[in-house]
């Protein structure tokens, strides 16, 4: 990681026959994988964050290519200004990440519910001729509390920022929506459903930016000594279920997204009827590490209300573990499904199903033994970052040729795209 004063030079001059993107802002580990992958497709692309190493949210990244961040007020905004300024000299794409993170300087990004700051460095991007990116952050980008509420089946009424307008309300949620509509060219929408400013010409929706390295993410990692012996008997069929948040102050009370009670007392049943299962129940674990204890377990419990996976999923998929989790596959008004839902082998469970999934799990080590090799071909496919690069790829050049994303072809394989 370095400051790299080359992103500065004013020699540095933009090829147009070279694909070119700069990541701005962390969006966990995927943009740093991603811009590796894509430069061993011969890209010019950089991850570049603006945070500090030891940050709120270092816990959940593996790092950058370029940090421009120092505590030094007067050196961080020359660099900043630095940075604006020669992102047209070399790239011809910016693709952040980020509710209300457009911006580069951290002053100027939307704290308040109508996300109205005006977004001037990335107007003046797209003045020079840059193309802007955008990769979502979860239900609340761009998606309407009332909309998701419907299509999710209420499951908001078991989320703990449910009625807190300052983080999630129709208001908030769809002024950021037609914010980043009306800048950015490119939205990956990840897999989110295609509810208001998730379905739209700007939006291409199936997996393109979150993703996995699958050698970092291996099935046969070498676990470090603090992480070996997670298993406590050569018969123990271990039940892995991870809150990353379970500390943090916004996600606490009496809701339970994710579904944790739920998880615990299938366990636990199903201990008290004699299976020798035993939960790994995990939180806050620094991103970086947790997979060695992902890895080990027999079983990988997601989510239970969602609807759809986020990481955890995508990590033990890749980590090629059994995964089961609640899957809506269908989208609303008629829309097809994704290809990627479609192939996804997530066994769905809800709170009330999860004590029956689990048990015939339990029950059939061929069956999990099988399900785990589909969860890593299908994470393979779909969310490598080898994968994730050629999609990418394909997305820009399309777009580039002043070409919709959300007519895009699929992109799923090499073979589509020949």
């Amino acid at each position: 990681m370095t400051t790299d004063p080359e992103i500065y030079r004013k020699e540095v001059v933009q090829s147009a026959s070279k694909r070119s993107v700069v990541f701005l802002h962390n969006s966990y580990y995927h943009f740093l994988y991603l811009s590796e992958a894509l430069r061993k497709r011969g890209w010019d692309a950089i991850s570049v964050s603006l945070e500090a190493t030891d940050g709120n949210n270092a816990f959940f990244y593996h790092g950058e290519d370029v940090n421009l961040y120092t505590p030094d007020r007067q050196i961080f905004q020359d660099r900043i200004a630095r940075f604006v300024a020669g992102v047209p000299r070399r790239f011809r794409m910016v693709h952040f990440a980020g509710d209300g993170m457009m911006a580069v300087d951290p002053r100027n990004q939307d704290a308040g519910p109508r996300r109205e700051v005006i977004p001037w460095e990335f107007l003046e991007w797209k003045r020079a001729g840059v193309k802007i990116g955008y990769s979502v952050s979860g239900c609340t980008d761009g998606i309407s509390s009332d909309s998701f509420y419907e299509w999710s089946l209420h499951s908001c009424d078991k989320c703990s920022l449910r009625q807190r307008a300052e983080i999630c309300s129709p208001m908030r949620n769809l002024a950021w929506g037609h914010k980043r509509e009306m800048v950015c060219d490119l939205i990956a929408t990840e897999m989110l459903p295609a509810l208001d400013y998730s379905f739209g010409p700007r939006c291409y929706r199936e997996p393109l930016t979150m993703g996995c390295d699958a050698s970092v993410w291996h099935p046969e990692l070498d676990i470090p000594e603090k992480y070996r012996g997670v298993r406590k008997g050569s018969d123990e069929i271990l039940i892995y279920h991870g809150v990353g948040n379970y500390f943090d102050p916004h996600y606490g009370g009496a809701r339970d997204y994710k579904g944790t009670r739920a998880v615990k007392a299938a366990v636990d049943k199903l201990a008290a009827e004699g299976w020798p299962v035993r939960l790994l129940f995990v939180h806050d674990v620094p991103s970086s590490e947790v997979r060695y204890i992902q890895v080990q377990a027999d079983i990988v419990v997601d989510q239970l209300n969602f609807g759809r996976y986020g990481a955890n999923g995508r990590e033990c998929m890749m980590l090629g573990r059994p995964v089961v989790g609640r899957i809506i596959r269908s989208e609303p008004q008629g829309v097809p499904m994704l290809q990627s839902l479609g192939e996804c082998p997530i066994v769905d469970a809800t709170e009330d199903s999860i004590e029956v999934v689990l048990r015939d799990l339990v029950m059939n080590p061929a069956k999990r033994l099988a399900l785990g090799q589909a969860c890593r071909e299908y994470a393979v496919k779909w969310h490598s970052s080898d994968a994730l690069a050629e999609r990418y790829e394909a997305v820009y050049d399309w777009i580039m040729e002043g070409k919709t994303p959300a007519d895009a072809p699929v992109f799923s394989t090499t073979a589509d795209m020949q």
